[in-house]
């Protein structure tokens, strides 16, 4: 199996992040958390520009 460089690495990273924190805003959502939803939703949107901008940064094509 070919080694992952570290860009790669980030890349994958970056939307691992963005995956989970929509995941975490379904549960909280879920548990009728709103302050809390609210914050996460925060951080999915911010986790999901930077996954776009190293994916622009390596030249990656969209998902």
């Amino acid at each position: 199996m070919a080694k992952k460089s570290p860009e790669q690495t980030v890349a994958n990273m970056a939307k691992f992040l963005q995956s989970h924190t929509l995941d975490l805003l379904g549960k909280l959502e879920g548990l009728g958390w709103d302050e809390e939803a609210d914050d996460c939703d925060e951080l999915n949107e911010l986790a999901g520009a930077l996954h776009q901008k190293i994916k622009e940064k390596l030249s990656l094509p969209p998902d």
